[in-house]
């Protein structure tokens, strides 16, 4: 998403269709244009104001109208519309709107859009509910299981994304407490090994990231507690702007030495992907919240996992950031060929 200048504006003209008039809506003999029409106007001025600006493949999306209706607008002549926006949040727009019908202000309002990834709203192909034997997943997702204190979450957090939408399929953002988990099924915990291992993982680290080209540079405090942010993580997934949220939050602790206990700062990351940072400020203490990361603990331990990051696939699990390369492999991959089939039935037997 480019930079818009605030203040900058649009006009629209729209030719009213005899669909659009209130008397179409059931409300007989009034034939102007009805309020839900209006509004439509006003999101597609706003949408077409900011469209110019869009990277390849992101659209937007309205969250929020507020109008008053003031005059009729008939439907034989034709309803100027003017978009001027009034905020820039990263990915969050604000708009202020006017209607006109000649020189009657028919409507004036405000009205709200975020900028998304268009292959968030794609369905998967007719035919193909379950192109790679998704098992107990939602169809046409993956399930990508994080916590903001393991700098491997900060890396695949950075490629899931990419990986999911090259298969069409979308990503299940699912935050869980890595050090509950490890306490709850008696998990890795690398950095209490032997001196030469840790010396290794640690040196891991900054070679991944010099690989990846994110910049790493761990806080000085490190662990910090991950709670809220993991509560702002579910937040930020039910409004469908999880990966932005997630890859803010990881980049600040993981780069910048952020403080991700701090609500503050959270609320600025909420705000940069236009998410409303009021609301998820809120989350992080509202007991909904700390019930459904408490949900996912016990889910991830039902899904057998051990260890962060975990991505699944049905009941495959591809744990760690290493191995999202053989992640991308197995969704590249046909699961009905006989030699999945035989290398399947050989495991059995292993087992």
């Amino acid at each position: 998403m480019k930079t818009i200048h605030k203040g900058f504006s649009h006009t629209q003209v729209f030719h009213p269709k005899p669909d659009q008039l209130a008397s179409a809506l059931g409300n007989h003999g009034v034939d102007v244009v009805s309020t839900i029409h209006v509004i439509l106007y006003f999101e597609e001025a706003a949408h077409n104001l900011a469209l110019p600006f869009f990277e390849l493949d992101e659209v937007s999306v309205g969250t929020h109208v507020n109008v008053d209706h003031l005059a009729p607008a008939f439907g034989n002549k034709p309803v100027t519309v003017s978009a001027t926006l009034t905020l820039q949040q990263g990915r969050r727009l604000e708009f202020e709107l006017k209607a006109y019908q000649d020189d009657t202000l028919v409507m004036r309002g405000q009205h709200h859009r975020v900028v998304v990834e268009r292959s968030a709203f794609s369905l998967p192909e007719e035919g193909l509910e379950d192109p790679i034997n998704l098992g107990s997943t939602t169809c046409g997702s993956i399930d990508f299981w994080f916590d903001f204190h393991s700098p491997w979450c900060y890396f695949a957090a950075n490629r899931i994304g990419k990986i999911a939408h090259q298969h069409q399929l979308t990503v299940n953002w699912m935050p869980v407490h890595l050090a509950n988990l490890s306490d709850a099924v008696d998990g890795r915990r690398p950095l209490e090994a032997n001196k030469r291992f840790v010396d290794w993982y640690q040196q891991d680290q900054y070679d991944t990231a010099e690989l990846m080209g994110l910049p790493f540079c761990p806080h000085k405090e490190y662990p910090l507690r991950p709670s809220r942010a993991l509560r702002a993580a579910i937040f930020a997934d039910e409004q469908g702007l999880a990966e932005p949220f997630v890859q803010s939050v990881m980049r600040g602790y993981w780069s910048e030495q952020k403080d991700i206990s701090n609500l503050s700062w959270l609320a600025e990351q909420a705000n940069k992907v236009g998410l409303n940072s009021d609301q998820l400020v809120e989350a992080t203490r509202d007991r909904k919240y700390k019930h459904l990361l408490a949900q996912n603990l016990k889910k991830a331990v039902e899904s057998n996992l051990f260890g962060l990051p975990s991505t699944v696939v049905g009941k495959k699990i591809f744990w760690g950031n290493d191995r999202l390369d053989l992640l991308n492999h197995y969704l590249s991959t046909d699961t009905s060929s006989p030699v999945l089939t035989s290398n399947a039935n050989k495991k059995k037997t292993l087992d």
